[in-house]
């Protein structure tokens, strides 16, 4: 169906930013949800081919991924740290791994009227350069928002995604 936006923004207390700054659009089919199956813990008896008791647990961590193609610095800077030189367009990696926490947000092109908007809360972001420029292919960056807990500085737990039909 598409992509029609995708935005980060400044995580609120428990609740997803309220100013969203836009992104590039992603490349063509660079968008992919990785949301985890749980894991399955179960307790057997003896004599049973069934188990007694089947617990489900989260294993790994959640995350959405897609591709911008030739980011800017600017975005290199807001996805992956480091510094910008202010006098050339220079950007300079970080000397240690970024700690970045954004709100996420993705739309999808319209249908029929609607769109879907998907939140991620309390994102934390990893990006690499994950393609060089060539002949016949742009110089990527790949972004993943892995979905964190929202809980507010009061310790209440809120819903870390959503989705929305607008």
């Amino acid at each position: 169906m598409g992509v029609s936006r995708i935005a980060y923004g400044t995580v609120g207390d428990g609740v997803p930013a309220t100013e969203f700054t836009p992104l590039p659009l992603p490349t063509k089919s660079s968008v992919a949800f990785n949301f985890q199956d749980p894991k399955e813990v179960k307790i057997e008896t003896e004599g049973s081919i069934d188990p007694f008791y089947v617990v489900l647990t989260k294993d790994s961590t959640d995350y959405i991924e897609f591709s911008i193609p030739t980011p800017s610095n600017d975005i290199l800077l807001a996805m992956m740290g480091g510094t910008l030189d202010g006098t050339a367009d220079k950007w300079s990696e970080p000397t240690e791994l970024a700690d970045i926490n954004k709100s996420f947000q993705m739309d999808t092109q319209v249908r029929n009227g609607k769109k879907v908007q998907y939140t991620i809360v309390n994102g934390k972001i990893a990006a690499k350069l994950s393609q060089a420029p060539g002949a016949e292919q742009p110089e990527l960056l790949l972004i993943r928002v892995y979905k964190q807990a929202a809980i507010t500085a009061d310790g209440v737990k809120k819903a870390a995604f959503t989705r929305e039909v607008l």
